[in-house]
């Protein structure tokens, strides 16, 4: 009897394990062999974060980040003495150095909307079809809420929310990493014209995320 039951959970628990592979990467769906087929594919599963299957992550220095993307195309906005900002253009990341060492990391989804303030065309980003977030698709153009659907995330649960877009923290190696998706959010309103009141925001209408930012989180 003992055997039996052993079978069944053993059973149970190889069951689980393939329905879990099916539901967060869907390897079987057509978004998911569209990314494969990326030249350029980025994963962010929590604090996991590689690129064509090699690893980055903050702290790194300048050459090791040209080991995994190769030599910069541009170092663009030297915003202080000890900052330097270098742009892959092609695919679509700039990582922002202090004293060598990489404290932000941009991955470009949309590419216009970064025309006017980043100069986005002449610095070659091109922005990503789609990437993995927290081992779910996340293909550009798609509204946040699809997006929180299609994952079944909850909101509340897992983002703080600003106006501006999503963060979602993590604890990594004692440190908390912040992992930002910028999207307008929009929220409910009360009255109109001048006279309106902000509500909460709307889950029902919101934006498509236009790019993914990862530095270090300060509370």
């Amino acid at each position: 009897m003992k055997q039996y039951t052993y079978l069944i959970a053993i059973l149970f628990l190889t069951s689980c394990k393939t329905s879990i592979k099916k539901e967060t990467k869907e390897t079987n769906s057509p978004a998911y062999k569209a990314f494969m087929a990326q030249k350029h594919r980025f994963e962010l599963n929590g604090c996991e974060l590689t690129y064509n299957g090699k690893p980055f992550r903050l702290g790194m220095s300048l050459k090791e980040f040209e080991k995994v993307f190769g030599k910069y195309d541009k170092e663009h906005l030297i915003v202080t003495r000890n900052e330097r900002r270098m742009v892959w253009g092609a695919k679509s990341i700039s990582v922002t150095f202090f004293k060598e060492k990489a404290i932000y990391i941009y991955l470009y989804i949309e590419s216009d909307v970064y025309e006017v303030y980043e100069d986005g065309y002449k610095l070659g980003i091109k922005g990503i079809p789609s990437l993995i977030f927290n081992n779910y698709i996340l293909e550009r153009g798609k509204q946040f809420q699809e997006f929180i659907k299609s994952a079944n995330i909850n909101v509340e649960d897992n983002f703080i929310i600003d106006t501006n877009g999503y963060e979602d923290v993590k604890y990594c190696e004692d440190k908390n990493i912040r992992l930002y998706l910028a999207s307008p959010v929009i929220y409910h309103r009360k009255g109109g014209g001048h006279l309106y009141v902000k509500g909460k925001w709307n889950m029902n209408e919101t934006s498509p995320i236009q790019s993914i930012s990862v530095s270090y989180h300060i509370e």
